[in-house]
């Protein structure tokens, strides 16, 4: 009788230790039950006194606990959530890692959604940053009320190449945040530029070049839960940081080069985390790099995630969400705005958000514009959630705030280029840039930032609706805000900051140079936007 006594206290015991992270998770003292916890690979649950035990084998450094519906994780400096903890290298020892909730009712909440913010102690983007993205936050929290709202910035927070050389690097960033006072809880995202450049590559370079965001900001990817949405962040950077013998900026010893991929490892814990999700739920998915494209000229979509053992990234998400009745995807790293729809994956949506930074903060030190390579202003997109139901609306870090399109007299655009003599020198010096000084006579070019195919636009000059095509061309107004500007100073600009080709334009042909037109623009929720566009209308840097 004592012998088996002594067998099952034994087995007790080694069951126990076989758990070698433990711990807590409470509200106000009291255990809350059925908090999903992980450590990237592995998957349990606080039982009803909110306790957990994982056996990890410690390999991403972390333990992190899906925020359950109806709470807020506890939140260190006003903004940064503590929904996970470092581990110890060692698995054979035990740790214990206690977490703390706060019961809030966000059932209705607002999402900022922002990407690439590049910070970099460069371009005085610091103070840009705050007078223009920080401002906007404060504007955001005054117009929700009472009702929760959070933020996440889909990657590129900081930026590689300035860690060493400006130093200024994550914890430099998490200065910034705190001393700023950023004011809304943030969910990060690990971008290709939030990887260590100092890394040399090598079959271990992914992992350890995001071992610093992993360390500094939080785990590569994770899931919560606000109200009834459910979401998800993952790393679709494989970062390989190749030696090509160049020469790098201090402390970087590669090209900073990468695949677009999702690792099988985080497919492995997102089959697992997505099991806990009813297919009723709304899912939204946060990524750096976009998951679907759009082809020139034609907007076909496609996949723009690499492959692995012969499966497409893009597709092998997308399987594992095609039964959800709801996802939208959001990702950044373009600097600039689409929408794509995958035709075979009819529940997917992509929304590709411009960049808080606009184009790396130049624009807005060259002109005192913050203007993306799309024409986009500098902003953010922020989701209204209501339950299940999310409308989403683009918003500028500019004063004019929630504009949505812009529009411009090509008369005086085509002027422009045939006159001007940096415009000339530009054109001379750069043979494949486009030449607005050839355009054809009365044509309006609107530019619709958040433009998706279910976006109804009408143009009327003297009650007469006016013929107009999309099209896929350059935003003047980036031209006039980084492109004139640097080359004025400096002879040349750098070709991955000029005006880019975007495809939500559209080229609108009037019948004369004078007379008014009026624009009604109405998006995806039904929500009119209107503009009497008086003309001849003025080319300058102050167009709204």
């Amino acid at each position: 009788m004592r012998i088996r006594a002594f067998i099952v206290m034994l087995c007790a015991t080694l069951s126990l230790s076989a758990q070698n992270v433990t711990g807590r998770i409470t509200c106000k003292g009291k255990g809350v039950p059925n908090v999903v916890v992980s450590d990237g690979y592995e998957l349990t649950k606080t039982n009803q006194a909110g306790y957990y035990e994982l056996r990890s084998l410690k390999q991403n450094g972390y333990v992190f606990y899906t925020l359950p519906s109806g709470y807020e994780p506890e939140v260190k400096n006003g903004f940064y959530p503590m929904f996970w903890a470092p581990l110890t290298e060692d698995t054979n020892t035990r740790e214990e890692h206690n977490f703390q909730l706060k019961k809030v009712k966000n059932k209705n909440h607002y999402m900022v959604a922002g990407a690439d913010s590049h910070l970099a102690a460069r371009m005085n983007d610091l103070t840009q940053f705050r007078n223009g993205f920080l401002e906007s936050l404060k504007r955001e929290i005054k117009k929700a009320g009472k009702t929760p709202i959070y933020s996440t910035i889909l990657g590129d927070l900081a930026w590689d190449t300035y860690w060493y050389k400006n130093n200024y690097g994550p914890k430099h960033l998490m200065q910034t945040l705190t001393d700023e006072g950023y004011p809304i809880i943030l969910f990060p995202v690990i971008g290709n530029h939030d990887n260590n450049g100092a890394i040399p590559a090598g079959k271990d370079c992914d992992f350890l070049s995001s071992g610093m965001f992993r360390k500094v900001i939080c785990p590569n990817y994770y899931s919560y839960n606000l109200g009834e949405v459910h979401y998800v962040v993952l790393d679709d950077i494989y970062y390989k940081n190749t030696e090509t013998g160049g020469k790098y900026n201090k402390g970087i010893v590669g090209s900073r080069n990468y695949d677009a991929y999702i690792t099988p490892t985080q497919f492995n814990w997102l089959r697992k985390d997505l099991e806990q999700v009813d297919k009723e739920t709304p899912i939204i998915v946060g990524v750096h790099i976009p998951v679907w494209n759009l082809r020139q000229n034609t907007f076909e979509v496609f996949p723009s995630l690499t492959s692995h053992n012969n499966e497409n990234s893009s597709e092998a998400l997308c399987e594992l969400l095609k039964d959800f009745k709801q996802v939208l995807i959001i990702s950044g790293h373009t600097h600039y705005n689409y929408h794509a729809h995958p035709e075979a994956y009819p529940n997917i949506h992509e929304n590709n958000i411009a960049a808080i930074c606009a184009t790396w903060w130049t624009t807005g030190e060259l002109s005192g514009r913050h203007i993306c390579k799309d024409g986009s202003p500098g902003g953010y997109e922020l989701f209204t959630i209501r339950g299940k139901d999310i409308k989403w609306q683009y918003h500028s870090t500019e004063k004019n705030g929630d504009v949505q399109f812009r529009l411009y007299d090509m008369n005086k655009v085509k002027e422009f280029y045939q006159t001007d003599e940096t415009m000339k020198a530009i054109l001379k010096k750069y043979d494949n840039r486009l030449d607005y000084g050839s355009i054809g006579d009365n044509l309006i070019l609107l530019n619709v930032f958040n433009y998706d195919t279910d976006w109804k636009i009408e143009v009327k000059e003297n009650g007469v609706s006016l013929p107009l095509k999309r099209v896929t061309t350059e935003d003047p107004l980036h031209t006039l805000a980084y492109d004139v500007p640097k080359f004025k100073a400096d002879g040349v600009y750098g070709t991955g900051s000029a005006a880019g080709k975007t495809s939500h334009i559209f080229f609108i042909q009037a019948s004369t140079a004078t007379e008014d037109v009026n624009v009604r623009v109405t998006d995806s929720f039904g929500q009119v936007y209107t503009s009497k566009f008086h003309r001849p209308a003025p080319f300058t840097i102050e167009i709204p």
